[in-house]
C-alpha cells in the first residue's frame, strides 16, 4: 500500500475529512488530497506532521524501511493486515503463522510451505547455497 493510501486509511478510520487532517497537521487541504491521490509524495517532515495529526507512528504511514527495527515491525503489521500473517509463541520461540481465513492466506501458506521445503533441502545438504539462492531469486 502506498503512502497516500495509508494516509487515507488512517484518516477515514478516525472519521476525519481531508480538511480536518490538513488543519490538524498545519498543511493545506490540496496537499493532503494530492498525497492521498498519489500525485505528490510528502517529505519526511510532512509525514511527521501528518503522523502526529493522526496519532500514529511515522512508520505506519511511510514506505517500509527495513533498515531499522521499527520499520521492520510496521512491515510485519502490514503483512498481518494484508496476508493474515501473525506472531505465535511455541515453547518460548516466536514464529510467524498464517491464519487461514481466505484464498489469499491459503496462497501465502502454500508459498511459505514451498520456501520451507527449499530451506530444509539447504539445511540437509540436498542443495547448495547457490542453488537455494537461485531458487529464491527466481521465485
Amino acid at each position: 500500500m502506498d503512502v497516500g493510501k495509508k494516509i487515507k486509511k488512517f484518516r477515514t478510520a478516525q472519521g476525519l475529512s481531508q480538511k480536518e487532517l490538513a488543519q490538524r497537521s498545519g498543511m493545506s487541504e490540496p496537499a493532503i488530497r494530492n498525497y492521498e491521490l498519489g500525485n505528490r509524495t510528502p517529505s519526511d517532515k510532512q509525514l511527521e506532521k501528518i503522523a502526529g495529526a493522526l496519532g500514529v507512528s511515522i512508520y505506519a504511514i511511510s514506505d517500509p524501511n527495513l533498515e531499522n527495527y521499527y520499520g521492520m515491525m510496521h512491515a510485519l503489521f502490514y503483512l498481518e493486515d494484508e496476508y493474515c500473517i501473525i506472531p505465535k509463541e511455541i515453547d518460548g520461540q516466536i514464529y510467524l503463522s498464517v491464519e487461514n481465513k481466505n484464498t489469499v492466506s491459503t496462497s501465502v501458506s502454500n508459498m511459505l510451505r514451498s520456501w520451507n521445503s527449499e530451506f530444509e533441502k539447504l539445511k540437509s545438504g540436498e542443495i547448495t547455497k547457490e542453488e537455494y539462492d537461485i531458487w529464491r531469486y527466481s521465485y
